[in-house]
């Protein structure tokens, strides 16, 4: 999951609580190249890319609750293969 917007604190405070709740156990959190970018990787066993993006759209749905959408799930089916791809993170910012 990649965040760009103005809320990018309460993102990062909104997506560690709901993870937790969420029981997701693994999972790191950084900084993109610019302050206001988060990105999200949860570390999982195995999931086909179906059921990756379905459990992504769950917590997607729960996130537009509380903010507006100004993030992307990645994998995504809607997109083309070649636009299926995180950019590198650039600074580490929590791992649970």
């Amino acid at each position: 999951m990649e965040y760009k917007g103005d809320s990018h604190q309460k993102f990062f405070h909104l997506i560690q609580h709901l993870l937790t709740t969420q029981q997701k156990a693994v999972y790191h959190i950084y900084q993109g190249r610019t302050e206001d970018k988060i990105q999200v990787f949860i570390e999982v066993n195995s999931y086909t890319i179906r059921e990756a993006e379905e459990r992504l759209e769950i917590l997607s749905a729960i996130l537009e609750q509380k903010l507006e959408k100004e993030w992307k799930c990645l994998p995504s089916s809607s997109l083309p293969e070649d636009y299926n791809i995180v950019t590198l993170p650039y600074q580490h910012l929590l791992a649970r």
